[in-house]
């Protein structure tokens, strides 16, 4: 990894606008190191079978995740960032014995991410007025009975956590050794751009398939993590909304999506 006193070479990648029709693991590994300048992502949630462990089946989502995001490294530039989706996750209990197990997915991919060598930058908080999408009816036993120990609010947020690979190439050096000054200067952002960390999510209308986040959110990604002409890449593509903020804000696109009527519908 470069030093910060030495002057790093700055590499144009060559890759142009793909999808990539393979699981996100498998699609990484086609990749060529730092090949991408923007990774956006939202993985699929952890969601165990009827007849699964539980303790079982998040250790292996877990491993699952450290190897994706451990080749998300590998072929993405140094210096540069990833963001992605998460949320704590509920899940319901499976006889009326039981309880409700409510898991906090989003501190443990924070903890992978750290072990795997990136940098935290933010942890940005989506605001969705209709809740998160994965806990509904959470609080309903409270709302009829107003008893103590049954307060459970229903969660209206998500994280938008961002991470940067390395610390030793100084974002300046990014800007600044540009070797299209041109491109950076037409990738300013604008005046109405967001100054806090809660930001408020409209979700997008219904589509034939649906979308793992709105593409308001991937523009405003896109459009403060990288320059015109990067390579944005998302390895949990989905129909494609990263693919779509990207060629709209003229970035190019790496998509890998192991569904293939969704892919098909992406393309």
């Amino acid at each position: 990894m470069a030093s910060r006193r030495e002057k790093r070479e700055y590499r144009i990648s060559s890759l142009e606008n793909q999808v990539i029709l393979a699981d996100a693991l498998q699609g990484l590994r086609f990749l060529p190191e730092e090949s991408v300048d923007l990774i956006m992502t939202s993985p699929e949630p952890f969601l165990p079978g009827q007849d699964e462990d539980i303790q079982t089946a998040y250790a292996a989502y877990l491993e699952y995740m450290r190897k994706v995001i451990r080749e998300c490294g590998r072929v993405l530039t140094d210096g540069r960032f990833l963001a992605i989706t998460a949320s704590h996750v509920m899940i319901p209990r499976r006889t009326r014995s039981e309880s409700s197990l409510r898991i906090a997915v989003t501190f443990d991919l924070h903890r992978i991410f750290m072990e795997e060598g990136f940098v935290f930058v933010d942890d940005i908080i989506l605001r969705n007025a209709d809740g998160s999408g994965r806990m509904t009816g959470r609080g309903s036993r409270f709302s009829v009975d107003r008893n103590p120990l049954q307060y459970k609010p229903q969660p209206v947020t998500e994280y938008l956590m961002v991470y940067r690979k390395g610390q030793d190439v100084l974002i300046d050096a990014l800007i600044h050794d540009h070797p299209q000054p041109e491109l950076v200067e037409r990738s300013r952002i604008p005046d109405g751009y967001e100054k806090t960390n809660i930001w408020n999510i409209h979700a997008d209308p219904e589509e034939k398939y649906p979308a793992r986040f709105p593409r308001g959110l991937a523009e405003r990604v896109v459009q403060y993590y990288s320059f015109q002409n990067d390579v944005v890449l998302d390895p949990f593509a989905g129909i494609g909304i990263t693919a779509r903020a990207a060629a709209e804000q003229k970035r190019r696109f790496c998509m890998i999506e192991h569904c293939v009527e969704v892919a098909d519908y992406m393309m």
